[in-house]
C-alpha cells in the first residue's frame, strides 16, 4: 500500500482550503451603484414632496414623507457614509432652494410642483458618480 508523502498531503490540503474570491465583482459594483443612486433619488423625491406637501398646507402627507425621508438618511449615512457626507451638502442646499421656491393656491395647478405637475421631459435625476452635478 503507497504511503502518504508530503507533497500528496500538501496538495490535498491546498485543495481542500478555499480561494478567497475578489468580494467586488463587476456585478456587485453595479449592483451597489443602483443601491447608491436608488437611495439618493429616494431621498430627493421623498424631501421634494415633503415641501410641497408642506407648501400647500398637507401637514400630515408632509410628515410622512418626512419620516420616510429621514429613513433613507440613516440608510445612506450607514451603508455609504463618506460619499453620502460629500453629496449631502449639495442636496441640503438644492432642499433650501425648494423651500424659498413660490406656490399657488392650488396643488393641481400650482407651477412650483415639480413632482407632481412637471412635464416628463424634466424628470429630477442624478448624475452618476464622477459627473458634475446640475446646476
Amino acid at each position: 500500500m503507497p504511503q502518504p508523502t508530503d507533497r500528496n498531503i500538501q496538495a490535498v490540503a491546498r485543495a481542500a482550503i478555499p480561494i478567497q474570491r475578489r468580494s467586488t465583482t463587476s456585478l456587485s459594483r453595479h449592483l451597489t451603484e443602483q443601491d447608491w443612486t436608488t437611495l439618493v433619488a429616494t431621498w430627493r423625491l421623498l424631501s421634494r414632496l415633503t415641501v410641497e406637501r408642506t407648501k400647500h398646507g398637507f401637514g400630515d402627507d408632509a410628515d410622512a414623507f418626512a419620516r420616510d425621508s429621514a429613513a433613507v438618511e440613516d440608510d445612506l449615512e450607514r451603508t455609504y457614509g463618506a460619499r453620502w457626507a460629500r453629496l449631502r451638502p449639495r442636496l441640503l442646499d438644492e432642499l433650501s432652494s425648494w423651500w424659498g421656491e413660490p406656490h399657488g393656491a392650488d396643488p393641481r395647478t400650482c407651477t412650483g410642483c415639480r413632482v407632481q405637475n412637471r412635464p416628463p421631459g424634466e424628470r429630477i435625476t442624478v448624475p452618476p458618480p464622477g459627473q458634475p452635478w446640475p446646476s
